[in-house]
């Protein structure tokens, strides 16, 4: 029997419309999505799952299945001791563009242009995203023999001196998923194993800088110090990048000190109060 247009019509409105329920529900999914990450951005930062359900008026096992997708991406993140969640460093990289006119970058700009200026290396700051660090703003010295990284440029987080230095201070699960990672062989120098990763990240926290020697590209070396918020949180780093020529054992000490005494003026101007630098 011929097929007529009504049947036709029929059948392809049939087809399509498992399509549309699921583009509607994937619609709604981002909607419910966007009303969690509203309610973790107000007063009070910490929620538990069954509150963010009954304010997005969602159910709970909906909430806590959504809240394990937003953290498995750093969107959203538990305390330890609570384990209720607010909001996570994952979205530091949706909007790093902005970050750049934001306080972090405004307040650490001018320490920039004056190490810049007394090193003559190139100076930038970054910010921690959940994979990596995300550059925000860089000053170029006299010195400087090349633009590194651009504005909202990512540096990986086990082969350059922003990234092993952020990753440092980062949560533990922050940390693991990292090492779960395959951690890619950017030159010879990269470290590329989970307990040489551990091992980096231990030396960083305790002498409170990280440093790049080829690690990324073979040329470049780096030195990179923490920046505290007024709770000594680490929210950035300053880092200086030196053509590896330049990065003599010698002269780095100089460097290192200069790179930290930065960091510790925007610090300070961020509202933390500096401890003893070896405590730290």
């Amino acid at each position: 029997m011929a097929r007529t247009r009504s049947d036709t019509g029929t059948r392809a409105g049939a087809a399509l419309r498992p399509k549309r329920r699921a583009r509607a529900t994937s619609v709604r999914s981002v909607r419910h999505a966007v009303d969690v990450l509203r309610c973790l951005a107000s007063d009070p930062p910490l929620f538990g799952v069954g509150e963010i359900a009954s304010i997005v008026g969602l159910h709970k096992s909906s909430v806590s299945r959504m809240v394990a997708t937003l953290e498995e991406h750093d969107l959203v993140e538990r305390d330890a001791s609570s384990r209720r969640v607010r909001l996570g460093p994952g979205l530091l990289g949706l909007v790093a563009p902005l970050l750049a006119t934001l306080r972090v970058a405004e307040t650490g700009l001018p320490q920039l242009v004056e190490l810049a200026q007394r090193c003559g290396e190139t100076i930038s700051i970054s910010v921690w995203d959940g994979a990596g660090a995300v550059n925000l703003e860089q000053v170029l010295g006299a010195r400087a023999v090349k633009h590194y990284a651009a504005r909202g440029s990512r540096n990986p987080a086990h082969a350059t001196a922003s990234g092993k230095l952020l990753l440092a201070f980062a949560s533990a699960a922050t940390v693991e998923r990292v090492l779960s990672r395959d951690l890619r062989r950017f030159t010879p120098r990269t470290i590329g194993t989970r307990s040489a990763l551990l091992a980096e990240i231990a030396v960083i926290r305790r002498q409170g800088y990280a440093i790049n020697e080829g690690e990324f590209s073979i040329d470049v070396g780096a030195v990179a110090a923490p920046v505290r918020n007024d709770r000594g949180v680490v929210v950035a780093a300053i880092t200086a990048t030196v053509p590896m020529y330049r990065f003599a054992v010698p002269g780095r000490r100089a460097l290192i000190e200069q790179v930290r005494e930065a960091a510790d003026r925007v610090s300070a101007r961020l509202g933390y109060v500096a401890r003893e630098r070896h405590a730290r």
